[in-house]
């Protein structure tokens, strides 16, 4: 069913238009980084800071940005949002130094967390409900061809005008979608007041624990500033609870606590969505170290599954809204762990695996990342789908960062399992019967998270009830 209505379109344009450009600035930095090393002579810790500010940011901040939307009015945040990203591209786009550069990062990292639980609202908010799940199917096709064209784009409009313009090109896209925005009818508003201080202790305790986590993988769990940054993360966890008791309108109501539905379908995401980044990671490193393929050839590889998302999420997400929202939350993931059979191949060093596992860990999403939007927005009350979506979305954060985290103690154990050496540094770099070890360790917790997601799609069935 094709969506109605100019006013609809202009709608699901400007949240594709938003989202999109916090995909491509997730993975254009990645590309772009060399270029930003020559031109601010950066040190390895201020790179790794201009890469991670924007992802703690994002994730610190997204819950107390749903809340907001759901009180002040989605579409306000959505146009705040996108009027902070264009301000905060432009300030890294005329970096003169490196803090200067990791400062407006950590800046646009607020602002995409101002405008992802909005795009995600408004879906619901501003779509006829027969017309949702195609409205979503579309959202998520245009935001995974954005995250599949980033680093090609930023590849080759870094290398011909610089490493500056591979951030500003995004500008004139934002603006149209500033343009499409104004015609947003507004989502009603919540009769509460925001809980300002509750918001600052969260997105402190979210900070913090996404910190430890994206140092875990490099530094190791015993690592004093890791272990410092998770104990103050849960230090600070328990004041919010603490302080969440005794406030009379509370960020996250008691409602939300007990909703046992809602809490199944964000530990599914958790869970769910670990495995396509540790697979994709192990793949990719597996073809560059240990087989001698470059980045654009690897690109190239990995290539199939974004095609697969673009090409099959609007269909399996109207699929599942039409009655078998259960079914493709359980499909997605099985399929996704049966990707790994194929992968295990990659150890003796038959390449062309690769193209299977990708296809069927491309499908694996798609019958997910649709399907979960939509479950979130139909289980949500109204007036809490900001709330919703932004734990959603903090879910999916937490899971991939602390897949990432797992993956290095799982092939450290590969490695010993395999007869190596103690403290090989990363276990999956390099050629040898060790990094094989690794790597196939790293292939069965990536199995194993994915089948721990299946349980989980139970809570499915009530959005079933509902979409009918």
């Amino acid at each position: 069913m094709l969506l109605r209505g100019f006013y609809e379109r202009k709608t699901l344009f400007a949240c594709i238009l938003a989202t999109g450009a916090i995909f491509i600035d997730i993975s254009i930095v990645n590309v772009v980084l060399p270029d930003i090393r020559n031109d601010l002579h950066t040190s390895l810790a201020q790179e790794q800071w201009i890469v991670n500010a924007y992802l703690i940011t994002m994730t610190a901040f997204v819950l107390p940005a749903g809340v907001m939307g759901d009180v002040w009015g989605h579409k306000r945040m959505l146009q705040v949002g996108l009027v902070a990203f264009i301000v905060a591209t432009l300030l890294v786009g005329l970096a003169p130094s490196a803090d200067f550069l990791i400062g407006a990062r950590a800046l646009q990292g607020v602002a995409a967390a101002l405008l992802t639980p909005a795009s995600i609202a408004i879906l619901r908010t501003s779509v006829a409900p027969e017309r949702q799940a195609r409205a979503i199917g579309i959202w998520v096709t245009g935001t995974s061809l954005s995250a599949s064209i980033a680093p090609a784009f930023g590849g080759v409009v870094g290398g011909l005008f610089g490493w500056r313009w591979a951030f500003l090109v995004v500008i004139p896209a934002l603006m149209v979608a500033v343009w499409f925005a104004r015609g947003i009818i507004d989502s009603p508003q919540a009769k509460r007041r925001i809980d300002l201080v509750g918001g600052a202790i969260i997105a402190t305790a979210i900070a913090l624990l996404t910190a430890g986590l994206i140092e875990w993988p490099t530094r190791g769990l015993l690592d004093p500033l890791v272990l410092g940054l998770l104990a103050a993360g849960s230090f600070v966890v328990l004041v919010f609870v603490w302080h969440e008791r005794r406030f009379p309108e509370p960020m996250i109501p008691p409602r939300a606590v007990r909703d046992r539905l809602m809490n199944r379908v964000h530990v599914f995401t958790i869970l769910a969505w670990s495995t396509p980044l540790t697979m994709g990671l192990l793949i990719s490193i597996r073809l560059q170290s240990a087989l001698g393929y470059g980045p654009i050839m690897t690109g190239f590889l990995l290539l199939p599954m974004s095609l697969m998302v673009m090409l099959t999420s609007s269909r399996l997400t109207a699929f599942a809204a039409g009655n078998h929202m259960h079914l493709m939350l359980r499909l997605g993931p099985l399929l996704t762990a049966v990707s790994v059979i194929p992968a295990l191949f990659l150890a003796d060093g038959r390449v062309w695996v690769v193209i299977p596992a990708e296809i069927l860990l491309g499908l694996g999403m798609a019958c997910m990342a649709g399907p979960v939007t939509h479950a979130v927005l139909q289980l949500a009350p109204a007036g809490d789908e900001g709330m919703q979506s932004a734990i959603n979305l903090a879910a999916a954060r937490f899971g991939t960062l602390m897949s990432i985290a797992l993956l290095g103690i799982a092939a450290a154990l590969g490695w010993s399992l395999a007869g190596g050496p103690v403290n090989p540094g990363n276990a999956l770099e390099g050629a040898s019967q060790f990094a094989d070890g690794a790597y196939l360790a790293g292939l069965v917790l990536s199995a194993l998270l994915a089948l721990a997601a299946i349980p989980f799609a139970t809570a499915a069935r009530r959005a079933r009830a509902v979409t009918d």
